[in-house]
């Protein structure tokens, strides 16, 4: 039966063969994205996976594809100030719309197994956030893109707006907090808001910055 490195492995192939001719992921490529990763979650679902597992591997896989991709070694190789912030500046948003484009597909295959879509939600968003900390990626970004990801897909259902939100970006800071009370607290204050016209609440002890 796969399992969440399994799809996680099938995930970052096929984003990889997507992406590989621009290298990035652009906010053209989320749908591409997002139905590649509903897909694939609903195939392997099929076998009789965990929704949950399956959804966690796919963000896994999609936000890992980042790194492969998009080479966030060019971070390092950069030999100017300006060509850094660059770099930083595109691995940044691909991490965000790589996130939010996993968060889409993943949620929406994961309701077409059964899962409970409030739950994946949350788990995908706290997979993102850490994925992208992993590859020393902004994690805020990420976090953003997985809000914007499950405000997207809780107005195709019956999810309530505020409520899918709220779970990802709950998701995101307690992903957060295990980097450091610093880095939730940044995480906090980039998702509590609004976001795409949406009020964005936080179910989180982690404090706001004063």
């Amino acid at each position: 039966m796969p399992d969440e490195r399994e799809i996680g492995r099938r995930v970052r192939e096929s984003v990889i063969g997507t992406i590989r001719g621009t290298g990035e992921i652009g906010e053209a490529a989320v749908a591409t994205i997002s139905s590649l990763v509903q897909r694939t979650v609903r195939e392997v679902g099929s076998a009789g996976s965990s929704a949950a597992d399956l959804a966690v591997g796919a963000v896994k896989g999609t936000v890992g594809a980042v790194g492969d991709v998009v080479g966030l070694g060019a971070l390092t190789a950069a030999n100017t100030v300006s060509t850094t912030a660059l770099a930083a500046s595109s691995a940044a948003t691909s991490v965000g719309n790589a996130a939010k484009a996993a968060v889409l597909g993943a949620v929406r295959g994961s309701a077409e197994t059964g899962g409970e879509t409030l739950e994946a939600i949350g788990r995908t968003s706290r997979a993102a956030d850490s994925e992208a900390s992993l590859l020393g990626a902004d994690i805020t970004a990420a976090a953003v893109g997985a809000v914007e990801g499950a405000i997207e897909v809780a107005r195709d259902t019956t999810v309530d707006v505020e409520e899918a939100a709220s779970a990802a970006a709950t998701g995101a800071i307690e992903a957060a907090s295990d980097i450091g009370e610093a880095a939730a607290t940044r995480v906090r204050a980039a998702v509590e808001g609004t976001i795409n016209g949406v009020k964005v609440t936080v179910a989180s002890a982690v404090r706001p910055p004063n």
